[in-house]
């Protein structure tokens, strides 16, 4: 009797996981992504590492490292370019410490790789375990420890291999969490298990009022990623729908439609027709567009102009600090567009939020900039970290280089890379003049680079400064993420940086 009940236990618990890898790990990621750009970036992550795994490329290039890496470069625009015949393909998520890609490198190699470049920053370096004492910095290890066992990547993606690293030094209370979400994918993906689904039922069961990112027809003059308008919008409607979904900040709104039979420009150009029409309700309200223009008339584009009071950007919190500007009204999620879904989970695309930078002059941006990211930072919660890293760089400066954990991660990465043949390069990605300029001589960012670099070519591996190669701060929105436009600067830079890299099109084919 007893070894029929031990047996039936292990049958019932062999059963249990067995159920569990199926479901959570297999069958839950065959569901359609339909999550956005910067959102579910756990579900997103593991989503692209399966995706990499069950494909190959001819040449697969693998951009990796932290959300730095993931605002830096735009592998959906390098693999427009036929020049060369690698496949771009990102092997990232916000804040991937090197620890995080340390652990992450079976799970890299897997993904067939024939060039991996670590896009790699400063910032990276977790500057709040590190305190300056004695002339050095004092590596906080029983603090890093304990809070890594907590953090996300940890809990989601590595539990047993960090809690076998560390479990003498963990609290019981992170033990028992690391375990059960060693054994249970479904404890360890609970924290995002809905996103791809509500995000597929917004997409397909609802009005399209309620959306992460902005994917409609794009206005010439720009629109927020939330879908505001500017005080102007002006668009083509080739999906011209019964009937949309507009919203209105202030209640008795006025709208002059302006219709127009061709494409058009931001020139004055005469419509074929024009109505005006006040809106009463704020909020969403339906548009339709029989009501405004005689269904036998046609048109192709269609001008929506506010002419009533306009709301702002920080009154419809699009912004909390820095320059105020004033919008418009928001579209609806896929406003004249026909609803053709795709995953662009890894797809970044260009708004109005990041855009206005580069209509700023100089000193007006850094004007705002200092409103934004400087003034008052290590009161403002969004802002401790940055501020951490900022006051990092000044410290550097009286402070003599000495590797420590989180430097030795990347050392460690470059010799697993290498006992696999797999080619390797470091990229010091650009950082903002504004804040570079603090620790730019610093004795101690010369011997933190030479150290890498000493290490990497010893195993014919490479590095790269592309520290001051993005010149106009205009180009960043804060100390080391580029805007849309910024990285579409800085994208062909870092292509043609690895050219020797990546095999070449035979041109006299």
């Amino acid at each position: 009797m007893k070894w029929r009940v031990f047996l039936l236990t292990c049958g019932l618990l062999g059963g249990i996981f067995l159920l569990d890898r199926v479901l959570f790990f297999d069958l839950y990621f065959l569901f359609p992504n339909e999550t956005e750009w910067d959102s579910s970036p756990w579900y997103n992550f593991i989503h692209k590492t399966k995706e990499l795994q069950s494909t190959k490329d001819k040449h697969r290039t693998i951009i990796t490292g932290s959300s730095v890496a993931l605002y830096s470069v735009l592998p959906d625009e390098l693999n427009k370019n036929d020049i060369t015949k690698t496949k771009y393909s990102f092997f990232s998520h916000v804040a991937m410490a090197p620890t995080d890609l340390f652990y992450y490198k079976e799970n890299l190699l897997k993904s067939h790789p024939d060039l991996v470049v670590y896009l790699h920053n400063f910032a990276d370096l977790q500057w709040e375990y590190l305190e300056p004492n004695d002339g050095k910095f004092e590596f906080k290890e029983d603090i890093w420890v304990s809070q890594y066992g907590d953090r996300y990547p940890a809990k989601i993606i590595y539990p047993s291999e960090y809690l076998t690293d560390y479990w003498a030094k963990l609290p019981r209370k992170t033990i028992s969490k690391l375990t059960t979400k060693s054994l249970f994918y479904v404890s360890r993906f609970r924290i995002f298990f809905w996103d791809p689904i509500l995000v597929y039922i917004d997409n397909h069961f609802r009005t399209g009022r309620k959306y992460h990112l902005y994917q409609g027809e794009k206005p010439i003059e720009g629109i927020w990623s939330k879908g505001w308008t500017k005080e102007t919008a002006t668009l083509a409607c080739p999906e011209k729908k019964k009937k949309e979904s507009i919203y209105f900040e202030k209640p008795n709104t006025k709208i002059k439609f302006r219709f127009f039979n061709h494409k058009i420009s931001l020139g004055n150009q005469v419509p074929a027709h024009e109505v005006e029409k006040t809106f009463q309700q704020s909020g969403w309200n339906d548009l339709d567009w029989d009501s405004l223009i005689d269904q036998s008339k046609q048109w192709s584009d269609v001008q929506i102009q506010v002419i009533s009071q306009l709301p702002t950007a920080k009154e419809v919190n699009l912004i909390r600090y820095g320059k105020d500007e004033f919008v418009g009204v928001r579209l609806a999620h896929f406003f004249c567009r026909p609803q053709e879904i795709e995953n662009r989970s890894y797809s970044r695309d260009n708004y109005w939020d990041e855009a206005r930078y580069q209509k700023m002059s100089v000193e007006e941006f850094k004007a705002d900039y200092f409103e934004r990211m400087i003034h008052n930072a290590e009161s403002r919660n969004e802002l401790w970290r940055l501020h951490k890293v900022r006051e990092a760089k000044k410290t550097v400066n009286s402070v003599a280089f000495e590797p420590w954990l989180e430097f030795n991660r990347i050392l460690e990465l470059s010799d697993y890379l290498y006992k696999n043949k797999i080619p390797f390069v470091l990229i010091l990605s650009p950082e903002n003049p504004i804040e570079f300029s603090f620790y730019k001589n610093s004795q101690w960012r010369k011997d933190w680079i030479l150290n890498l670099k000493s290490h990497l070519e010893l195993r014919g591996q490479t590095l790269i400064d592309h520290t001051e190669v993005v010149s106009d701060v205009r180009y960043f929105f804060d100390p080391h993420h580029l805007t849309y436009e910024g990285a579409l600067f800085y994208s062909s830079i870092f292509s043609n940086s690895l050219e020797s890299k990546i095999p070449k099109i035979n041109t006299q084919n």
